[in-house]
């Protein structure tokens, strides 16, 4: 009669202390999210802060002039990296010098060489 008495104190207490682990983690979850919650607003109030920092020092022209120079770049960039190469019937012939830009890449598609009747034959 001991041990029963004995084991259901036993396995109630582990319960218990189950249910104890578990109630506290939620806890630690739910302020854990709380801090989170907190550092994003903090965050965005110093988003909105720079943002009007940034707007207060620039004026239209300047940001256009800014957006232009950025496009600018981009697409000198683009031109310099993603050169198109044309199809040819020997690849390993395509060189620095055969390249294209995109314009002339459809020119060749819309009026093809002299002499490319086809690829058959």
């Amino acid at each position: 009669m001991f041990a029963k008495l004995a084991t259901a104190i036993v396995v109630l207490g582990a319960m218990f202390g189950a249910l104890l682990v578990n109630r506290q983690e939620r806890i630690d979850t739910a302020a854990e999210i709380s801090r989170i919650h907190f550092e994003l607003e903090r965050n965005e109030r110093e988003r909105i802060r720079c943002e009007a920092e940034v707007a207060g020092l620039l004026t239209p022209a300047e940001i256009r002039t800014l957006v232009e120079r950025i496009e600018k770049d981009a697409t000198a960039r683009e031109a310099a990296v993603l050169k198109p190469i044309p199809f040819r019937e020997d690849p390993s012939s395509a060189n620095d010098d055969a390249l294209r830009t995109p314009e002339e890449l459809r020119k060749l598609v819309k009026e093809p060489a002299r002499g490319a009747e086809g690829f058959g034959g």
